[in-house]
């Protein structure tokens, strides 16, 4: 088992300020009410997230057997008559107006958030913001943008054939973009070992913050795989235990937050609950924004915005993405989009549900044409397509009702048939193509006959 040293002291509320070093490296450090095993085991799973050689319990019973009384420091915020409430006079507070990395829109010093499904575009964006930032150039609503550098926390794109391509491509400073892509911690034999870095281990992520001192945007994507490993991402609770230094450390520095999530497949109540796993993400987030593809354009992007806590709801953007694959960068819109994410929430499932319409109404004319026994695939998607049925509307019309597709012999052309239907003889098949297609002599049949239908390729009946 590998030795960890705990060091503890007693902080001005009476509680356990505990250090745990392995080596010389301090890999873990906060203030723990010890009689909370709330407190103990968030701690313990803190550090076994970087040390996964040490258990749980281990660490829970080194906690348990600091005798609370004897640690020097400040008397213990325990009485005789229990706990004692911190109290704040809001007349000692002084008032301040809210700071913005961009203007309404992403707040400095607070946690916001990006929401959208996969391969929309939500690196890109990140990118995008990351450029302008290191360069200083306006947002696109012209707003202002304050120059600085910026940390990326990012696992799913690779640094060289993505992420640094897509910076050049929006013309970022990237000696001001800094990948924080794992931690070092040294053993009792001075040995140096690399562990992944998780928001468990807020006191990195403060010392990366230390290192690159006018960071003005932290990326984090996405925001479930840092988590660390023993944080069910759909419990409140244990999903504010990490977020909330988070935030206490953007407070601290003024650097915007921006955590970036994968959007659930089912979509229930506003657009803010389909992020994907626990509601304290976007409750915690002070602006919340989305990404969607627009309905009538499939290369349009949309972001726009949700929760709005800190100024009044600003209007959406649109974007397109230029270029081709990693070099690709966002061309903004100059007109805003005067729509929430709730307002395009409402679209898409009507969208869907008038697709899911259109599918029944296919579902039951495949039904009745192939009840007519086999049919040839081009002269049925012609015919759909005369009674206002798409190409792939009748495709998923087919998967429901599990069409059986193939051949017809070994080299024919396609046919569909209903389950437990036997296709006709060929040379039926190859009359009713005659009557249905060619109109020609019967030479032409005699042909198509010999060849086993193979001129249909060429044809494009396959």
């Amino acid at each position: 088992m590998i030795d960890l040293i705990f060091k503890a002291s007693k902080d001005a509320k009476g509680l356990a300020v505990v250090e745990v070093l392995l080596g010389d490296q301090a890999i873990a450090r906060d203030s723990l009410d010890l009689i909370s095993a709330d407190d103990r085991r968030r701690f313990a799973l803190a550090i076994v997230d970087k040390v996964p050689a040490v258990s749980v319990d281990a660490i829970e019973s080194e906690l348990m057997a600091i005798n609370l009384e004897r640690l020097p420091g400040a008397e213990s915020r325990r009485s005789d008559k229990g706990p004692r409430p911190k109290l704040v006079c809001m007349a000692d507070v002084e008032s301040r107006p809210v700071q913005w990395l961009w203007e309404g829109r992403l707040p400095a010093g607070r946690v916001s958030m990006i929401v959208g499904m996969p391969g929309l575009g939500k690196s890109f964006l990140t990118c995008d913001m990351a450029a302008r930032v290191t360069t200083g150039r306006a947002w696109p609503d012209g707003a202002p943008c304050d120059r600085g550098s910026v940390i990326l926390i990012s696992c799913e794109d690779d640094p060289g054939d993505t992420i640094r391509p897509r910076l050049d491509a929006h013309g970022a400073d990237v000696s001001r973009v800094h990948l924080l892509s794992g931690s070092l911690v040294r053993d009792a034999d001075g040995k140096e070992s690399e562990l992944m870095f998780t928001l468990a281990d807020v006191l990195i992520l403060e010392a990366a913050l230390d290192a690159v001192p006018d960071c003005r945007l932290i990326v984090i994507d996405p925001i479930g795989s840092y988590l660390g490993g023993r944080t069910d991402a759909h419990r409140d609770n244990e999903v504010r235990a990490v977020l909330a230094p988070v935030a206490m450390l953007a407070e601290k520095t003024g650097a915007a937050v921006l955590m970036v999530a994968h959007r659930r497949k089912s979509n229930g109540g506003s657009a803010d609950d389909s992020a994907l796993g626990s509601r304290a993400f976007t409750g915690l987030a002070r602006a919340v924004w989305h990404l969607s593809a627009d309905p009538n354009d499939a290369d349009r992007r949309l972001w726009l915005p949700g929760k709005t806590n800190l100024a009044r709801r600003p209007n959406g953007l649109a974007f397109r993405i230029s270029g081709l694959g990693s070099a690709g960068c966002v061309d903004w819109e100059s007109d805003p989009v005067d729509m929430s994410a709730d307002d395009a929430l409402v679209e898409e499932r009507a969208k869907h549900e008038d697709e899911g319409s259109a599918v029944d109404e296919a579902e039951n004319w495949l039904a009745i044409k192939l009840d007519q026994g086999p049919q040839f695939v081009k002269q049925l998607k012609s015919d759909a397509r005369v009674d206002g049925i798409s190409g792939r509307t009748l495709d998923r019309a087919s998967t429901r009702l599990k069409v059986v597709k193939g051949p017809d012999g070994l080299s024919g052309p396609w046919v569909w048939r209903l389950p437990g239907q036997v296709s006709p003889p060929e040379s039926s098949l190859v009359q009713s193509r005659q009557g249905e297609f060619f109109g020609e002599t019967s030479e032409t049949v005699a042909r198509l006959c010999e060849d086993g239908g193979s001129d249909d390729r060429e044809r494009g009946y396959l």
